[in-house]
């Protein structure tokens, strides 16, 4: 059993997570077909239906696992979501393909081993969602502990995406300049 304001943290975080892609996604349906026609794994038929199905799913998500009731369904769902979408990267790296965009949202990124990383620390806790939560009365500083615990993994998690985002444009500068 974990504690349930290590729960409410995980859920929320990964509730802004996903609405954040998904609002992406959503906003410009066709940039986001071309990310994933840019994969090259899915046949193109299969493109349109996947380029909605997948920031509805996300959205879904971000609904369910903030409702006690669903959010064990919720966080194997996310898990599913985010070990697919590594797969699809770590496929891509290895056919050596790391210049295509992630497609995760905001500002363009380009395929790496981080992101990867990323992915399977964002899997982990996805996977603690699915532990039973004590039963441990929450009282008001767990409220402000929410507050401040989400705000500081939101926080870490941008800066994360920048230093990788730094990183891919370095990389490409020296690999041009070599």
């Amino acid at each position: 059993m974990i504690d349930p304001l290590i729960t409410l943290v995980i859920s929320v975080s990964l509730a802004l997570l996903f609405f954040m892609a998904a609002r992406h996604k959503m906003s410009s349906p066709r940039h986001f077909q071309a990310q994933l026609a840019a994969y090259e794994l899915l046949p193109v038929p299969v493109l349109p239906l996947a380029s909605k199905l997948l920031p509805a799913a996300e959205m879904a998500i971000v609904f369910l696992i903030l409702i006690p009731y669903t959010r064990a369904f919720a966080a194997f769902l996310a898990v599913l979501l985010l070990s697919a979408y590594a797969l699809g990267m770590a496929i891509n790296l290895l056919r050596g393909r790391n210049n295509i965009d992630c497609g995760c949202g905001g500002q363009p990124q380009a395929l790496s081993y981080w992101l990867l990383l990323r992915n399977a620390v964002l899997v982990a806790g996805a996977s603690m969602l699915m532990v039973p939560a004590s039963d441990r009365t929450m009282v008001w500083g767990d409220t402000l502990l929410l507050v401040l615990m989400t705000a500081v993994l939101a926080m870490i998690y941008l800066l994360v995406e920048q230093l990788v985002r730094n990183n891919s444009v370095l990389t490409n500068r020296s690999s041009s300049n070599g």
